[in-house]
């Protein structure tokens, strides 16, 4: 196992600009640099996965799945949106130019599962893009994922649902760890400052060792809350939105994955849409790599 090893594969992939790193090629791309098989799994076209990128035929889910004889599968789940225009409720002037960086999940759970080769680790990404031009999701349009019924809110929000749609298409059992990275809320970097990774867990445990792992790795990371309260009030009903108009967004978005975990008391979500990208050198960190393989490392124990 070489841990600098996959922080640089990390880093390489988010810094690759779309015109280079995109539908057409990333398959490839990925396979050659890590060095490992990739598996394409195709999504409904009723799905956001699909409509997001006009029904390209390379939007879907693509894993890598090492098992051993150990009972606790771990299920890593990366955020792989290529490039990240808003869609129809497309982001202000200027917020673009590093809208490549909205695939370091996926680029994160992919270098940690290059290294992790031995280890009883199943790897889904889901991964398509959001622009404008071959969207086929508008605001107000409403998609069945899982048991909800789904309405698109906001077109900027397109994260958690085809993160959302990647949890209900992956097989989980109760002794399974599930690990959700994202860049999914700029709100993040207001909570917690810009270097951070925003922790959410029910299990004191998980987070108890994601800290251990992070200090180790000498990353930061804080823990945010999954409120009940706003888990009563926005997401407990069959009928919910990808985005609601209240403060606290990285937990609300937290909270929306939440639904679609089939065992939520053994998940933990690492939300780094700042941490994994250093503004000022306009490169990217590689966070959260060490943590996550220290992290995967304890659950072995």
């Amino acid at each position: 196992m070489n841990e600098k090893r996959a922080v640089e594969y990390c880093k390489k992939l988010v810094n690759v600009p779309y015109n280079k790193l995109n539908l057409a090629n990333y398959k490839e791309k990925l396979a050659k640099l890590l060095k490992i098989k990739i598996n394409f799994i195709e999504s409904k076209s009723s799905g956001p996965i699909k409509l997001m990128s006009g029904q390209h035929k390379n939007a879907g889910i693509i894993s890598t799945d090492y098992r051993t004889t150990r009972k606790r599968r771990v299920i890593l789940i990366g955020k792989g949106i290529l490039f990240d225009a808003g869609g129809y409720d497309i982001k202000p002037s200027g917020k673009y130019a590093n809208m490549k960086i909205d695939m370091a999940g996926m680029a994160s759970a992919f270098s940690v599962a290059s290294q992790l080769v031995n280890e009883n680790l199943a790897v889904y990404c889901p991964v398509s893009t959001n622009l404008v031009a071959n969207s086929q999701i508008l605001p107000g349009d409403e998609i069945k994922i899982g048991g909800k019924l789904v309405v698109v809110s906001n077109t900027d929000a397109e994260g958690r649902l085809i993160l959302a749609e990647a949890l209900t298409s992956v097989p989980q059992t109760s002794k399974d760890i599930i690990i959700t990275v994202a860049t999914l809320t700029g709100a993040v970097g207001y909570a917690i400052g810009e270097k951070a990774t925003g922790v959410f867990t029910l299990n004191d445990d998980l987070y108890k060792r994601y800290k251990m792992s992070s200090d180790k790795a000498k990353e930061l990371v804080w823990r945010l809350p999954l409120w009940e309260y706003l888990d009563k009030k926005y997401f407990r009903k069959k009928r919910i939105k990808n985005s609601v108009e209240d403060k606290p967004g990285p937990s609300l978005a937290a909270l929306f994955l939440k639904q679609f975990v089939k065992y939520p008391d053994n998940w933990i979500h690492l939300d780094i849409a700042y941490s994994c990208w250093d503004k000022k050198k306009e490169r990217a960190t590689g966070q959260p790599v060490r943590s996550l393989i220290n992290f995967i490392n304890t659950l072995w124990k």
